[in-house]
């Protein structure tokens, strides 16, 4: 099933610091992009199949310039209510939202999600922890420090299933926006 998704990348040395704690829990999201979904998720689903790629690149083209670049750092490790589902959550969501909310009144279709927006860069996915790993994810080290978001990017996630450990994710359209 297609099922594009729209995202703002995490820049190096963080992307490799998260990077480092993917791999160290072992899930399949070690496989996927180090970045933050501002749509195809929660909040606004991911684009139908079919949709013309020129009219999500025109629409990411006019709206990220007016956001981006922007400053971001990480507050603390949570966990999706009735999931095995850990991220980090941003410091301050607003301009996420509003990211998020121009996106919404775009001329991108977007599918239904049940699911509230929520911004966050997801660290394990589908692996069913015991007491003592919960403990172990929230305790770890993780960068604080803010960095710059100055690159969008749109994916295309065809196929994830992350009890199986098998993802296939890739890149459509990427841009990097100065100031």
């Amino acid at each position: 099933q297609y099922s594009a998704s729209i995202v703002v990348e995490i820049p190096e040395p963080i992307r490799s610091q998260i990077q480092s704690i993917r791999e160290f829990l072992g899930t399949v999201t070690a496989k996927l992009p180090v970045e933050i979904t501002v749509a195809g998720s929660s909040g606004l689903g991911y684009i139908p199949v079919g949709t013309n790629l020129s009219i999500i690149i025109s629409e990411i083209d006019r709206i990220f310039p007016e956001y981006m670049p922007f400053e971001v750092s990480f507050s603390e490790i949570r966990l999706f209510p009735n999931t095995s589902t850990y991220y980090l959550a941003p410091f301050d969501r607003k301009l996420f939202d509003s990211i998020h909310h121009a996106l919404r009144m775009s001329s991108i279709p977007f599918a239904d999600s049940p699911l509230p927006y929520t911004p966050h860069c997801t660290l394990c996915d589908g692996k069913i922890l015991n007491h003592g790993e919960i403990d172990n994810i929230f305790s770890l080290s993780f960068p604080r420090e803010p960095f710059l978001i100055d690159t969008v990017a749109l994916y295309d996630l065809p196929f994830y299933d992350p009890i199986e450990g098998i993802c296939d994710c890739n890149l459509l359209y990427k841009k990097t926006i100065n100031s």
